[in-house]
């Protein structure tokens, strides 16, 4: 029987586990593996047209507030219309929990200690057949989503209000996203006649001057593969600036759906000649991750978030002795010990990327920011398997632990890519 099925771990290894092995018994069953940040940001749409079945890894220990994560998330998705049919994979749990879970609506329970293969099957086929399979929805094309007219939402996705004339000459339509310090907006903009991303400042009378220093980044560079700034101020205390909107997303949102070698080799390519102009100009992006890749129609890539670039003609802008800024992901060794950088910790990051692009997952994860960090100092390299063997070498001039040991440029990096195609 074939369905599709929705690996939700924190633990990207065992998430990609869990789907080779429903993968090896179910050989016309879809499986995708995602974390559960990917997941929240997609869970408010999901329904069972999308998804016959959610196979999540949950903690089912309680936390000091007595309260399980794993618990609150099948409640939460419980009452959620269309949610499909929920499959627990346990962890911390006990025999209490399984009852609540099942109570909660869980299609079945699992403990993670538990889950050889021949009972994780069991344990999906159980749940597959607890609930009516629905069509698959349509997916309107790219170009369908383009043309379509941008929905004026009057809440965001937290259920609050929208201030809709939080900043002059902008209304707001839909929150994209938001950071501990920001808030980025989808925004209607009168006077230049098109919708754009608007990028708030959360707090009044916050650390001020790092969208200016945005702003200037960027204002130096004009490069189709960088994204274009419109606007920047204050207003009521708050920093924003305004930038071109892509409907297309991400390059986190794309790695949703696995890339093959050649996309991989692709991307890579697209993104260094990026990196070649950013360089070039004398800059550093010091933040590069797949969030910061935006992807137009035609699958051109735009790098965006300079908030933490760096002139390297001026020498100034250098973060603080003991502040890492960053994501601890995709952080190049030296940025993780607070050393002074160059390009090469740019290129770093696209080592980790390219990973990720041809592996399905991240080179490094831990339980905690230092864990992944003491990883990139000393772990080793990781190796590609059997198929993927012939890039070792690529992804070593990329991720070397030491930098001397790197491609010297973004540039030098194309022209492997030229010589090996």
């Amino acid at each position: 029987m074939s369905a599709r099925l929705l690996v939700v771990a924190e633990d990207t290894q065992y998430g990609r586990w869990l789907r080779h092995r429903i993968e090896a018994s179910r050989e016309r069953s879809k499986v995708e593996a995602i974390d559960f940040e990917q997941f929240r940001q997609r869970r408010g749409s999901l329904t069972r047209r999308d998804c016959d079945l959610l196979l999540m890894v949950m903690r089912f220990a309680s936390n000091s507030d007595g309260v399980s994560d794993g618990l609150e998330w099948l409640r939460r998705m419980r009452d959620q219309p269309g949610m499909p049919p929920v499959m627990a994979v346990a962890e911390d749990g006990d025999e209490l929990t399984a009852v609540q879970s099942l109570r909660l609506g869980a299609a079945d329970y699992l403990p993670r200690h538990l889950a050889t293969p021949e009972r994780l099957l069991v344990a999906v086929d159980r749940s597959l057949r607890s609930a009516p399979r629905e069509p698959p929805r349509r997916v309107p094309a790219p170009r369908e989503m383009l043309q379509e007219e941008p929905v004026v939402a009057q809440i965001t996705a937290a259920g609050t209000p929208l201030v809709r004339d939080l900043i002059p000459r902008y209304s707001l339509l839909q929150k994209l996203g938001e950071s501990t310090r920001a808030t980025v907006y989808l925004a209607a903009s009168a006077a230049l006649g098109r919708n754009v991303a608007l990028k708030v400042t959360r707090n009044v009378d916050a650390e001020s001057g790092n969208f200016a220093h945005e702003y200037a980044a960027i204002g130096a560079l004009s490069h189709p593969s960088i994204v274009d700034i419109y606007d920047y101020g204050v207003h009521d205390g708050r920093e924003y600036i305004a930038m071109e909107y892509f409907p297309c997303g991400d390059l986190k949102t794309r790695l949703q759906n696995p890339l093959t070698e050649d996309q991989s080799i692709d991307y890579l390519r697209r993104i260094a000649a990026a990196l070649t102009v950013v360089h070039q100009a004398g800059i550093l992006h010091r933040d590069l991750k797949p969030p910061n890749i935006m992807l137009r129609e035609d699958g051109q890539i735009v790098l965006i978030d300079f908030g933490l670039a760096k002139n390297l003609l001026s020498g100034t802008r250098s973060t603080a002795a003991g502040v890492l800024r960053g994501s601890p992901y995709y952080m190049s060794p030296e940025q993780a010990q607070g050393f002074e950088l160059d390009q090469r910790s740019d290129l770093y990051s696209l080592g980790v990327m390219f990973y990720e692009m041809l592996m399905g997952a991240k080179p490094y994860v831990g339980s905690t920011a230092m864990d992944v960090l003491q990883q990139h100092v000393v772990g080793p390299v990781p190796e590609l398997p059997g198929d993927l063997a012939h890039h070792q070498e690529l992804l070593l001039g990329l991720m070397a632990k030491a930098r001397e040991d790197r491609y010297r440029s973004a540039d030098e990096l194309l022209q492997a890519l030229e010589v090996a195609a």
